[in-house]
């Protein structure tokens, strides 16, 4: 499988999942905008070398031995930052979660997507998924214009109604992966940079993602080549409900997961945070037994809520939307500056 072949390549490169370098780590010059939020993360900004003004060299997540890394606060969604990724200031401050999904809630795709999928018709239906792909691949075309596009984490489609209908679904996300990776080739055209990695859905099983793997592997292949589809990191988004032993299985051949809190029906805020942090325990532990270096990101509203005790049990970060970044950011920070002084007293009194 390819996935396998993936999987034992980054492992000879000293497992490079999920690429992000030591100036990355800033995690976003947009703190900035609030002087409060600047001023109160500041050590936890400049904690490598390089300032936030840097160029960053290979966007690889860094996790050196005995070393915790730092602890990503990401974006979701794009409706907070600049919509030109040309403005003064911005900056890759690490992937910006896109869910796909959103794209076809739009009036332009909504109706077609209706349309085409509880069509009769054959021939009609077609049709309608050419004019879907024309949507999907101007939506890309957007984001690939957008800040966004110099890192985004793009979500495979998965929508209710297509989890039933598995025919339908591959024949959706195939058109959806055509339009961004030709959209990808056509800014390439320009000398435009740009990184987009991909989430395959909720795989139930090692096998299932290794499936989905191969299958945007070879899309990718087929429209930017192989050089693209080598780069182009893939990751799981799983379920918390999912089997911690499942969970460490896909770990062992994706580059990176993310345990996705909006996969499950919305739930009183303080139930749901202490549920999903009790899942969020028990998947990342079952992966670092397999891959001790295995980048594990949490999204959604339970994620943001639960970052405390994400901090505490080693998750790698989250991605959270704007209304919740700010505080994030601040309480990211903190907890990062405490564990600072908890092991500079540690270390001082080795010397007493």
């Amino acid at each position: 499988m390819k996935g396998e072949r993936q999987q034992d390549h980054n492992r000879d490169n000293g497992e490079r999942p999920f690429k992000y370098s030591a100036a990355d780590r800033a995690l976003g010059v947009e703190m900035s905008q609030a002087a409060s939020v600047a001023s109160a993360a500041a050590e936890f900004i400049t904690a490598e070398k390089g300032g936030i003004g840097e160029e960053p060299s290979g966007r690889a997540y860094l996790r050196r031995t005995g070393e915790r890394p730092v602890f990503l606060v990401l974006r979701e969604g794009q409706g907070d930052r600049p919509l030109l990724r040309d403005e003064p200031g911005t900056f890759p401050a690490g992937p910006c979660l896109i869910r796909s999904e959103e794209w076809l809630q739009t009036p332009e795709l909504a109706g077609l997507y209706e349309s085409w999928l509880y069509s009769e018709d054959a021939l009609q239906a077609e049709r309608t998924l050419q004019r879907i792909y024309y949507r999907l691949r101007a939506a890309s075309a957007a984001l690939l214009e957008s800040a966004d596009s110099i890192w985004a984490a793009v979500t495979l489609l998965h929508t209710p109604e297509l989890a039933v209908r598995p025919g339908k679904l591959k024949e959706l996300q195939d058109v959806q992966l055509e339009a961004l990776f030709a959209a990808v080739a056509a800014n390439q055209r320009l000398g435009s940079d740009s990184r987009i990695d991909l989430l395959a859905p909720y795989p139930a099983s090692s096998a299932e993602f290794a499936v989905q793997r191969e299958f945007i592997e070879d899309v990718a292949e087929q429209t930017l080549g192989h050089a693209y589809a080598a780069a182009c990191s893939i990751g799981a988004r799983i379920a918390p409900g999912m089997p911690p032993a499942a969970a460490g299985e896909i770990a062992r051949i994706a580059d990176f997961l993310v345990l996705d809190g909006a996969a499950e029906p919305a739930a009183p805020e303080e139930p749901a945070a202490a549920d999903f942090v009790l899942a969020a325990e028990a998947v990342l532990a079952a992966v670092r037994r397999v891959k001790p270096a295995a980048v594990v990101l949490a999204a959604g509203a339970p994620a943001a809520g639960a970052l405390a005790d994400l901090y505490r049990i080693g998750m790698s970060g989250i991605f959270c939307s704007a209304g919740q970044r700010t505080e994030a950011l601040l309480r990211a920070a903190c907890l990062t500056w405490m564990a600072r002084q908890d092991n500079t007293g540690t270390a001082t009194e080795g010397w007493l």
